[in-house]
């Protein structure tokens, strides 16, 4: 339900977006508003502000509100162009300046939380995976501009809603078989029995 949560600015935003007829500024204020639900209501349930959810309200409140004060949809179609830009240069910054890359400190993290140990991952397959994220995170800014001024807002908010769906998911898809390649054979199985529901 959490990582559900986190999609919630978004889904407020197309949801919003196609009631009102395709409207790009009452969506704006949608995903405005969302964004500080989602932290208010995550401190309320969970007792805690995520830094990357402040960050997404930080830069929605800037570009969704010159896009509704100008009244220039252009600055919301930079809003996601900015947040995979950030991302990348903070995993960037991460990979070069610790020994243990920040992608590797928090997936660990993420590891001790559901599955109570690290998986074991070298050194050299941390690093791919940082610079893997960082290049799909630098193309996602990319391509996400790009539509933004060749296209219409109509065809963007489609490519955003469709075409970083099936790229998402292609993607991690991707990402977690290279993982699962790379796991020893043993710790394969234990994975699996993990998941393996217990016999009656």
């Amino acid at each position: 339900m959490k990582k559900l949560f986190d999609y919630l600015p978004v889904v407020v935003f197309f949801v919003v977006y196609f009631a009102t007829g395709r409207d790009i500024y009452p969506a704006t204020w949608g995903i405005l508003v969302a964004s500080a639900v989602q932290i208010v209501a995550g401190w309320l349930v969970w007792r805690k502000v995520e830094r990357l959810h402040l960050l997404v309200f930080a830069i929605t409140l800037v570009f969704g509100g010159l896009t509704l004060v100008l009244h220039d949809d252009v600055f919301i179609k930079w809003r996601p162009t900015v947040i995979y830009g950030v991302l990348a240069t903070v995993l960037l910054g991460g990979l070069l300046l610790r020994e243990r890359s920040l992608l590797q400190r928090l997936s660990e993290r993420m590891m001790i939380s559901s599955l109570g140990r690290v998986v074991p991952l070298t050194s050299g397959d941390w690093r791919w995976l940082n610079c893997a994220l960082i290049g799909y995170f630098s193309l996602l800014a990319f391509l996400n501009i790009y539509v933004a001024y060749r296209f219409s807002t109509d065809f963007w908010v489609n490519f955003k809603l469709i075409g970083f769906t099936v790229l998402n998911f292609g993607f991690y898809i991707g990402l977690f078989a290279w993982i699962y390649k790379r796991l020893p054979a043993d710790e394969r199985a234990r994975l699996f029995e993990e998941r393996r529901p217990p016999q009656s």
